[in-house]
């Protein structure tokens, strides 16, 4: 049952449910209760009508729910990305300021975010950067490894491998600022892209409330039709 419902999981569904910190399996456990708890609703629906309509009623019920359940899927995932985002421009522009200072290095300005930063997963893999980076300070390796845990995005691996070029071969203090011009830019776009997703979100909320109520009503529509259908070639 579980490489069943592993296989037919979608392409994209694993990499997400996993940054999400959520299992695949009891994802799809849940997901298939709900398909099977709507086949039921469905086919007894259907059944005011006849049995082909509650074959038929009840299987795009499930299918629906089945569909529903992927699309809320990606739609937490999107929210997910874009709030690690923010949290991500948000340690960059605190960082930039810390990198201007007179005499500023880049593991002394690390070290005094680590204590400026809530608990998160940004400050949890700046903990582990830091180790990396004493550990091999020469290396840019640390530098990918903690734009991919803090973000993931190549926005993100851009501006760590900026600076480790800043750290490695200049002082030109033009480049941070040049980042913190980037920087500040991202955090404004994410911040618009919660305000426009939360404000479409309230705005579309009576017509997917209307859509609900729809669906029985629409499953009947097509049993009758089908059974008059059935009747009129009898």
């Amino acid at each position: 049952m579980n490489k069943f419902l592993s296989k037919i999981a979608e392409a994209n569904l694993f990499p997400m449910l996993e940054q999400l910190e959520y299992d695949l399996l009891k994802f799809q456990k849940i997901r298939m209760l709900k398909a099977i708890l709507a086949l039921f609703v469905g086919a007894f629906v259907g059944s005011l009508s006849s049995i082909w309509a509650s074959l038929i009623g009840g299987l795009i019920l499930a299918l629906f729910v089945w569909w529903r359940e992927y699309h809320n899927a990606v739609k937490t995932f999107k929210q997910f990305t874009y709030l690690r985002e923010i949290e991500f421009n948000k340690f960059t522009r605190m960082l930039i300021p810390l990198l201007l200072e007179n005499g500023a290095t880049l593991y002394g300005a690390l070290n005094k975010m680590l204590k400026r930063l809530e608990p998160g997963h940004v400050k949890d893999a700046l903990q582990k950067f830091l180790i990396e980076l004493n550990e091999n300070p020469e290396s840019e390796e640390p530098f990918i490894k903690f734009a991919n845990a803090a973000s993931g995005s190549e926005e993100a691996i851009l501006f760590l491998s900026s600076l480790y070029d800043y750290k490695e071969s200049s002082s030109d203090t033009s480049v941070i600022e040049e980042l913190g011009k980037t920087s500040s830019e991202k955090l404004f776009e994410g911040v618009q892209d919660i305000i426009e997703f939360k404000a479409r979100k309230f705005s579309l909320f009576p017509t997917k409330l209307t859509m609900v109520t729809f669906i029985p009503v629409l499953g009947y529509a097509i049993a009758m039709i089908i059974d008059a259908t059935s009747k009129l070639q009898l």
